[in-house]
């Protein structure tokens, strides 16, 4: 959808048109199911959660057209607070701690919330891991410990502590795709 074409279309949903709704749930709706369904491990739950967004963008339909800046980032954020508040009600997911971020530091301030919405879904996704994968992955990637050391300490193979990290960097590498296809429509 061309920017062009997306502000015409949410400035015609903002006014009620039921029509303009359509294409923009046809054109989401599967974005954002994917989106959510890789940080829930749901589709049932990707589902209902998706629905209940685009409900919230009926209802809130009027605010397109004053309020919102950047439909877009708007669908993020809703989609993203929605998948992690379907985490708390299951009790699925952790308090996340309040670290500062070791990156380069940002040139601008997009950058820097670019930044943040990156390191908060990796964290989110890392508290999803099994107990196991969850701990290798951060004694290596927080702790900055070697993979001999990790498999010493938890008394683990080598290979083992490589086979979780593999894994590890493969539902991260899963979920930061979902999350750039919404983030960057």
């Amino acid at each position: 959808m061309s920017e062009q074409l997306d502000q015409t279309i949410i400035r015609r949903l903002s006014e009620g048109d039921q029509s303009a709704f359509r294409i923009v749930f046809e054109h989401y709706f599967p974005r954002v199911w994917e989106f959510v369904r890789r940080i829930v491990k749901s589709d049932t739950v990707a589902e209902d959660v998706t629905q209940d967004i685009f409900v919230k963008i009926w209802e809130r339909r009027e605010m397109f057209g004053i309020e919102v800046h950047s439909f877009n980032n708007y669908i993020y954020v809703m989609s993203r607070n929605a998948a992690i508040n379907a985490l708390r009600r299951t009790g699925r997911i952790a308090p996340l701690a309040e670290e500062s971020m070791s990156s380069a530091s940002p040139q601008s301030l997009e950058e820097d919330y670019y930044a943040r919405e990156k390191e908060l879904i990796i964290r989110l996704t890392v508290c999803r891991m099994p107990e196991q994968r969850r701990r290798i992955f951060e004694m290596s990637r927080y702790m900055g410990l070697d993979n001999q050391t990790i498999a010493t300490t938890l008394n683990l193979s080598k290979k083992t502590v490589e086979n979780h990290l593999t894994l590890a960097l493969r539902t991260l590498r899963s979920v930061l795709t979902a999350w750039s296809v919404i983030f960057f429509l």
